[in-house]
This record gives structure tokens, sequence and C-alpha cells, in this order.
């Protein structure tokens, strides 16, 4: 802009000595206008500045030891309980003594089994085969007493009544009573000796709609994970 006036105040020295004093004039008045101004803005920039400061959250600083003892972010987990529907009690495994007709193993044994036998170590944990409602819990006399400790779940699986029976369990091992609900994979008993056994093991049976049947076909049929 200064250049500006001076071209235009040289220019006009040579034309016209009255419009050279004007412009002269008119030049020295700017200048005396922007020395009026510069030191008011700067003052408004700093004290904008001063404010913006003054505002604006003081930053932390924190020392390394600090930092070592600050806890971390506490993080909500989530468990996922994913279970398969139907399940072997006590997994997949070769059965002692099958269902059906078979040579009665002992005096008080039967010849027609009516269900199954997985022969497996003492105090071997029993699971629910699937989620139900514990229907009845058995101890050694009456009808039931050959099968010693025992328990009947009932489930309804693919809209069809299935009841489970469970036998010969360490006597104590099962926490539950007549009504219990229960979910597929809980422990319900040990394997045990209770009842009429030549050696430990779980008696298993299934009855669909009050019909005995045979169960590793069905469990199999049905998907049961070992």
């Amino acid at each position: 802009m200064i250049h500006s006036l001076y071209v235009s105040a040289v220019r006009a020295a040579h034309l016209d000595p009255y419009r050279f004093r004007h412009r002269m004039l008119v030049a020295a008045a700017a200048l005396v206008a922007i020395a009026a101004l510069l030191p008011s803005g700067v003052s408004a920039i700093a004290a904008t500045s001063t404010e913006r400061a003054s505002a604006e959250p003081p930053s932390q600083t924190f020392e390394a030891s600090e930092l070592a003892t600050m806890p971390l972010l506490e993080r909500e987990e989530v468990t996922m309980d994913v279970r398969p529907p139907i399940i072997f009690p006590v997994g997949d495994y070769a059965v002692a003594s099958g269902f059906g007709l078979r040579a009665a193993a002992c005096d008080a044994c039967s010849t027609d089994h009516r269900g199954v036998d997985w022969t497996l170590g003492y105090g071997t944990p029993i699971k629910a085969m699937a989620d139900g409602i514990v229907s009845e819990v058995g101890t050694p006399g009456g009808i039931a007493g050959t099968l010693g400790h025992w328990m009947t779940i009932d489930h309804i699986i693919d809209g069809q009544r299935v009841t489970s029976l469970y036998a010969h369990m360490v006597p104590g091992s099962n926490p539950h009573r007549a009504g219990d609900e229960v979910r597929v994979g809980d422990v319900i008993g040990q394997i045990g000796t209770s009842g009429v056994t030549t050696a430990p093991h779980l008696h298993f049976e299934l009855h669909l709609d009050g019909i005995q049947v045979n169960p590793l076909p069905w469990l199999r049929a049905m998907g049961a994970a070992g």
C-alpha cells in the first residue's frame, strides 16, 4: 500500500504540485492510523491468548512411579456359556453291558438289562444328559433297591417327554432333590458301587414317553456330544 502511495505521489508531483501535497497528507494520515492500530491489535491478540490459556484446564504430568501404580481400566467380562443340547453322561465310551438280554453277571443281576452300563473309575463324575427337572431321587431299598443310589431327570426334547435314569452312584454324591432344575453337563453324582454291582459303573436308562429304549442308538441319532 505504501509503495503504491509513493508511486502515485511521484507521478502527481510532476503533473500537479497541489495534488502532490494532498496525496502526501493522505499518506501521512494513513501511516498515523496504522501506527495507532498496531499496539491495540497486539494487545487484543495477547489478551485473547491469555483468556484462552486461563480457560483451558492445566495439563497434568505424572512421574513414572505414579504411572506404574495407577489402576488399569476395568473391563466388563462376558462369559458365553455355550453347551451342546445333549451329551453322553460319562462320555461316548464302549459299554460294559449293553441293552437287552444277557447272561447274569451275578446271582442278583438281571438277565433282561433295561439300560447300558459304563464301567469307569470309582468317583468318575456323572453329568446330566440334557436340560431338565429332577423327578425322583432314590436310595437302596424298595422296588428299585438293586439300583443303589439313583435319580431320574425329566426332559422335553423335540417336543417329546424323555426321562433319563442314573444308578449305582456314590452315596452322598448327588446334590439334587426332586424338583431341582439341572442343565446339560451339570455334575449330578459320581460313579459308585451302591446297589447290586460287581464293579464301579453307571447304569443308564432312557424312557421315551414311558417306554424304555436302548440309549446308545438314540443318543447317537440325536447327535449327543461325547
